[in-house]
């Protein structure tokens, strides 16, 4: 019996495609070779999708077969149905298209086996992934952009979905389609599509792209302006859009600035400067962090920044004019900063052979440290470490007895001559002026002055710091003094 009504299936089959409206003649063995499946493929591609359709049916293919069959058909009503020759609205022609994707026709004639093979409610749209889509650009090629706009609606395929939004223009929702589900592929798909769609809708490539940033900050996602920002910082000019004369770099500050994001377009401008090709040549950065400034300008948040980035800019200008007057590019290496800038001066004064050159020296730090408001702390700091290190010992002695009251005591300039292994009266013309205990106790451990650590420990009556030089020091007799002192005090 069963095969008494497949051999009467084929048969109609055979029948309806030997139909002189079809013309597709065939004997049953090249049906079998061809199979149901092909011949619903071949029938779809000679246009002939409502009969693809009702063949599907009654023969039972699979499921996704007649899925496809259905969305030909419905592409093809779509397609036929112009705004001429119809008087269907567009929720009207929609509701149609879904009806011939949801079920077969009324007047079709299906087995039981048909019957009980149908999809249920619940899988029909798995079943029409990619069908809604198909129709949809079928109906906006036809000119009925509302139908595609309400077939797109009902897609579940996100990735039918956002390049069919692409397709009929719709970039705005293809990009929040494509954030929804966190996908970063098919967002900058729609970004890259939709600057291009920009582009060539425009004579000319400049407003073009001044379109393109406009619509990003007011319609797109804010996603989609991070996900274009990170694309533009880290391509290069070479990456930029064929036939713009924009490049990237550009296009990023134009979007930034025109998003009010005025700290982060000047930060990149100033960043931008510290290039490789750029940092070669130092006078091509101070126009560049001239327009970061400018850019800082811009907005009231980012004064601060702006006030920076112009005592950075005459900063260079000072480093320049100082590697000139001294003819020596240690006395201001490039890109150092104020602090590292002045240590570079008092180090650079150790190689100067003239007493004015010297002077001259130490008053361009004075000069540099106060027109950029260098604390007083720091500068003494500075001037301890720069001379003791470049072993300008006579300085640093006249430093600690120059009139002015020093702001840090005394303590660095003893642990300068520490460090830098000076006799021990150099040590103590420091170390004496030293008022608190606890500090001179710590130079002169550090000195490894034993017996002058233990006087102090001795003095304060502090068995702690009696057993820490003991623990430091080797020495047999001190450790004998220590166990004494020990001994006294307990």
């Amino acid at each position: 019996a069963h095969k008494f009504v497949a051999a009467a299936q084929k048969l109609r089959v055979l029948n309806a495609l030997r139909n002189p409206s079809v013309g597709l003649a065939m004997t049953s063995s090249q049906y079998d070779e061809v199979t149901a499946a092909g011949i619903v493929a071949r029938l779809v591609a000679m246009k002939r999708p409502a009969l693809a359709s009702s063949i599907c049916t009654y023969v039972a293919l699979e499921n996704s077969i007649q899925a496809f069959a259905r969305a030909s058909r419905a592409a093809a009503f779509v397609s036929s149905s112009t705004p001429e020759n119809t008087k269907l609205s567009d929720s009207q022609m929609a509701e149609v298209v879904i009806a011939m994707l949801t079920k077969e026709d009324a007047g079709s004639t299906t087995s039981d086996t048909t019957r009980n093979k149908r999809p249920s409610s619940q899988h029909t749209a798995l079943l029409n992934r990619g069908a809604y889509a198909a129709v949809a650009l079928a109906a906006n090629k036809a000119g009925r952009p509302g139908v595609s706009s309400l077939l797109l609606m009902l897609e579940t395929s996100v990735k039918e979905k956002v390049p069919a939004l692409i397709e009929i223009g719709a970039f705005a929702d293809a990009a929040a389609v494509a954030v929804s589900v966190w996908d970063a592929d098919l967002l900058f798909l729609t970004l890259t599509s939709f600057e291009k769609a920009c582009l060539q809708s425009s004579s000319d490539a400049n407003q073009g792209r001044i379109k393109f940033i406009d619509m990003i900050i007011h319609k797109f996602t804010p996603e989609a302006m991070n996900l274009l920002q990170s694309y533009y910082r880290s391509s290069n000019n070479s990456m930029a859009s064929p036939g713009s004369t924009i490049d990237n770099e550009t296009t990023l500050m134009n979007l930034l600035i025109s998003s009010q994001k005025f700290i982060e377009a000047g930060s990149h401008k100033a960043i931008s400067s510290f290039s490789k090709d750029k940092k070669k040549n130092r006078h091509e950065r101070i126009p560049i962090i001239k327009e970061a400034s400018r850019v800082f300008g811009l907005g009231k948040e980012s004064v601060f920044q702006k006030v920076a980035t112009d005592e950075y800019c005459e900063l260079l200008v000072d480093q320049d004019r100082l590697r000139a007057q001294y003819n020596s590019p240690l006395v201001a290496p490039e890109s150092s900063s104020v602090t590292y800038t002045i240590l570079s001066i008092l180090k650079h004064a150790a190689s100067c052979e003239s007493p004015n050159a010297v002077k001259k020296l130490y008053q361009d730090a004075d000069r540099l440290a106060k027109k950029y408001r260098v604390p007083e702390k720091r500068l003494w700091y500075l001037k301890v470490r720069g001379l003791s290190e470049s072993q300008q010992w006579s300085s640093l002695r006249v430093l600690a007895d120059s009139r002015a009251k020093s702001p840090i005591g005394f303590k660095p300039f003893a642990f300068a001559a520490i460090r830098g292994k000076q006799a021990i009266g150099e040590i103590m013309r420091y170390v004496e002026r030293v008022t608190d205990p606890d500090e001179r106790f710590d130079l002169f451990c550090e000195a490894k002055l034993w017996k002058r650590a233990l006087d102090e420990a001795n003095k304060l009556r502090d068995t702690s710091k009696i057993i820490h030089v003991r623990s430091l020091c080797n020495s047999s007799e001190i450790q004998g003094i220590c166990d004494g002192l020990i001994s006294q005090l307990s």
